[in-house]
């Protein structure tokens, strides 16, 4: 049984109200031979809500960046202030300047976060897949389907050389289940289409049992056609797959996955569990 905590989501728990809900997303993953984190959520939540749910950080072997934003880094340090041990697995140029112009002016979104040279060794930079004893890595993904309309607003580069990002720094997480694969994205910029199709240059035969984490669909950017047609392929990718959304989905994007997978589809909050076999 593979035991699956959210420890920083946009969502509170119903009932803790003490976690930290906070705009961000990390997941923690636990069996008897795996103890993973993946992302670190925004600067305060991992070691508020670690803290709360008993998650010891100082433990885990490895951990993953999805992408260099500060929802999904802000909370490297306190990591790393307790952690000794695990590499962090990112992508090319995750800790590059980072922007978003959804309000006009551009805004800093970045990592907020530079490895020093101390703690430089202790990340590993993903250029192609790669295969653990008890974890794939999936680089940023490839693929023919749209990716999210809300990517236009995000931008890379320094000040005076910003350009939209492509977000080729973006690693999803593959973990082996009983009843086929888990696949754990943090926001799915390169498109969950893309994504899911990707886990078949690591095995076209293995189905994708669980999909966890955010689909940057944002309401105000896709229209409903899309999202409704997003749903189905998804389906069609993930025939048989369980969807544990939140983060970055917005709840038209929620409707249309719930129209299609029905009671398959579950949204996140800080602090839910998951047991997966």
């Amino acid at each position: 049984m593979m035991t699956l905590t959210i420890l920083a989501d946009d969502t509170p728990h119903p009932r803790q109200p003490g976690l930290s809900s906070r705009h961000g997303f990390s997941l923690h993953a636990k069996t008897q031979n795996l103890n993973i984190l993946y992302d670190f959520g925004a600067a305060g939540s991992l070691a508020v809500n670690s803290k709360a749910l008993n998650i010891a950080l100082e433990d885990v072997d490895a951990a993953v960046l999805s992408h260099g934003h500060y929802d999904h880094a802000g909370g490297i340090p306190d990591f790393l202030a307790v952690n000794s041990r695990a590499t962090i697995y990112c992508g090319p140029g995750a800790f590059e300047p980072r922007w978003s112009i959804d309000s006009g002016t551009p805004r800093e979104v970045g990592a907020g976060f530079s490895p020093s040279e101390e703690t430089l060794r202790r990340f590993s930079v993903l250029h192609a897949l790669e295969k653990k004893d008890n974890f794939v890595l999936l680089p940023a993904a490839p693929g023919h389907y749209t990716r999210p309309a809300g990517n236009a607003r995000l931008l890379s580069g320094p000040d005076g050389n910003r350009l939209q990002d492509d977000f080729t720094d973006e690693v999803s997480l593959v973990l082996p289940g009983r009843d086929g694969l888990i696949l754990v994205s943090g926001c799915s910029h390169r498109g969950i289409l893309n994504i899911a199709e990707q886990v078949k240059t690591y095995c076209s035969s293995c189905p994708v049992s669980a999909l966890i984490g955010g689909l940057h669909l944002i309401d105000e950017d896709e229209p409903d056609e899309t999202l409704e047609a997003t749903a189905r392929q998804l389906k069609e990718l993930c025939p048989d797959a369980r969807i544990f959304t939140g983060h970055c989905t917005g709840q038209k994007a929620v409707d249309a996955l719930r129209s299609v997978f029905g009671s398959r589809l579950e949204g996140l909050h800080v602090g839910k569990v998951l047991d997966i076999p």
